[in-house]
């Protein structure tokens, strides 16, 4: 007799990345999403090269272990699992799929699994989660597949019924849930299966039912975190046995913010967070894990509200874990106090949303900052030893040259450690499509035109802000993105040692990438430099 699992939760699938390059190059070369991912490779011997295989082949200690995702634990998984243990029910996981297939495959064929669930925060595309399902449908037959989290949500809302219940035909689940949380829905399924009934009245959910889909009722649901603290102790030997020194966790839902370019807050609700003595609970048990090295903290915005920023800051500087740590930061509710007491308090690095080193784009995008707190703040923490990873947006609606050269001048002169710029990304979901008219916006994602810009001209700038900042080392958002960083100090990695390997990466980028035709009105900064040279003389 088989042993059962209630529900196992398989977590991010990250393509092999030539894979990925491929899928993406289908949409064509000249393409917003395919010039958007180009600065994260380069080919060799006609096969796309990530800066993880690049560590893995070039950098990599002999005794070190290859880098993949699989080191880095994931919050969804911790979170979940811990949920369904709570409430009686039976669990397993696969922390990333990539890395996972064989271990899913042999659970899959050793235990009876009457359930998949599968997490959806980091897709933007269904082509990933197919391969799962197809997995699963191969391997077992019989078990159940369960499939929510943001793209789900996200797929709701864009799309009208029809279209919506055409894209969950193609994706090929069982059961969808749609809601910002969902984890009671997901509960709720799980035991309909168990008791051999349908999905019928489970708030949230739609199920499958013959050629078609049957909608439910949507309802708000609100779990509170602090009812809900995740249990390391279901987690202790997997840690430990597979090395993962670093894990993700969370203190808060949502964000208490409404940037103009972001639909999070919309998708995720009220802003909810847990009180310190909560938080030192949970690290407290992550301590005790033994082995973990650094902890990221992957709230939105950790450092609000400032009073209980404050009270962590004095909480993990008497605490003193062996751990270090690393979260999301909004610069202009810092000043340097506070930036010296994450120091002492354990802090190794912050992530960064600028978007953009104009006041006038900031005002745009409903940042509530300016650009002088991003520069004193970059360069505090500097000061302090924490390592800065600043993300930028280019081509937001009233992007022009005039906005980007003060972007460039921005990260020249503050000098970040590390820093990415991306194309804007037109969702339509997001609160800039209420002003569509006004921007004379058109078309959506990574293709569109505004009064002042196209999707075509702000690829062309990105590749120039690769091709030119000095300053600050380009980091790659695909296949190596910011808990990369934290990865490698976890292994003992030095921030000049991550530096020089990625100055050798995006050398072999710049060599390989064919730069768009720049735009009528742009000149190359070098030739524009020595015309105004030219003039003064």
């Amino acid at each position: 007799m088989k042993q059962t699992i209630d529900c196992l939760v398989v977590g991010h699938h990250q393509m092999r990345f030539p894979t990925f390059v491929d899928s993406i190059r289908q949409l064509g070369e000249d393409s917003g999403a395919y010039r958007d991912i180009c600065t994260s490779f380069y080919q060799h011997d006609g096969e796309a090269v990530s800066c993880a295989d690049y560590f893995n082949q070039h950098h990599r200690r002999p005794d070190e272990s290859e880098f993949t995702y699989d080191n880095i634990f994931s919050a969804t998984i911790a979170y979940l699992c811990t949920f369904l243990n709570r409430r009686g029910l039976t669990s397993d996981y696969i922390n990333a799929y990539r890395e996972g297939r064989a271990a899913l495959i042999q659970k899959l064929q050793t235990y009876r699994v009457r359930t998949v669930a599968v997490t959806t925060t980091y897709y933007v595309v269904a082509l990933p989660i197919t391969d799962i399902i197809e997995t699963v449908r191969r391997y077992s037959p019989e078990t159940k597949i369960i499939m929510g989290g943001p793209f789900v949500t996200t797929q709701h809302k864009i799309h009208d019924r029809e279209s919506f219940q055409f894209t969950l035909e193609q994706i090929g689940a069982d059961y969808y849930i749609v809601s910002s949380q969902g984890e009671q829905a997901l509960v709720n399924v799980i035991r309909a299966i168990i008791s051999g009934k349908s999905g019928a009245g489970i708030a949230n959910c739609l199920y499958r039912n013959g050629a078609g889909f049957v909608a439910n009722t949507l309802e708000t649901e609100s779990s509170e975190l602090g009812k809900n603290m995740v249990d390391w102790s279901l987690f202790r030997a997997d840690v430990g046995d597979q090395g993962r020194k670093m894990v993700m966790v969370r203190t808060a839902i949502s964000c208490p913010f409404a940037c103009s370019f972001c639909s999070f807050p919309v998708h995720a609700g009220a802003y909810k967070y847990l009180d310190p003595g909560q938080v030192k609970s949970e690290l407290d048990e992550i301590e005790r894990l033994g082995d973990v090295r650094s902890v990221t903290f992957i709230d939105d915005t950790f450092n609000v509200p400032i009073g209980r920023f404050r009270e962590m800051l004095q909480m993990l500087e008497e605490r003193r874990y062996k751990f270090k740590w690393n979260c999301n930061l909004r610069l202009q509710h810092c000043d340097e106090e506070i930036i010296a007491q994450m120091r002492k308090a354990g802090c190794e690095g912050v992530f960064l949303g600028i978007e953009s080193g104009s006041d006038t784009i900031l005002s745009n995008m409903n940042k509530k900052s300016r650009v002088e707190a991003y520069r004193r703040g970059i360069q505090q923490l500097r000061q302090h030893g924490i390592m800065s990873y600043a993300s930028f947006i280019v081509g937001f609606p009233g992007e022009t040259e005039s906005t980007i050269r003060e972007t460039i001048d921005l990260i020249e002169t503050a000098q970040p450690d590390f820093f990415r710029a991306q194309l804007w990304y037109y969702d339509t979901t997001t609160p800039i499509h209420q002003q569509a008219a006004k921007y004379k916006l058109t078309n959506s994602q990574f293709e569109w035109s505004h009064s002042t810009m196209t999707s075509r001209e702000a690829v062309w700038w990105i590749d120039h802000l690769h091709r030119r900042i000095e300053g600050s080392v380009w980091l790659p958002q695909n296949d190596f993105d910011f808990p990369s960083l934290f990865n490698l100090l976890s292994r003992g990695w030095s921030v000049d040692g991550i530096k020089a390997m990625l100055r050798s990466f995006n050398d072999k980028v710049r060599r390989a990438l064919s730069s768009p035709a720049a735009p009528a009105h742009a000149l190359d900064l070098d030739s524009q430099l020595l015309l105004s040279a030219a003039l003064k003389f």
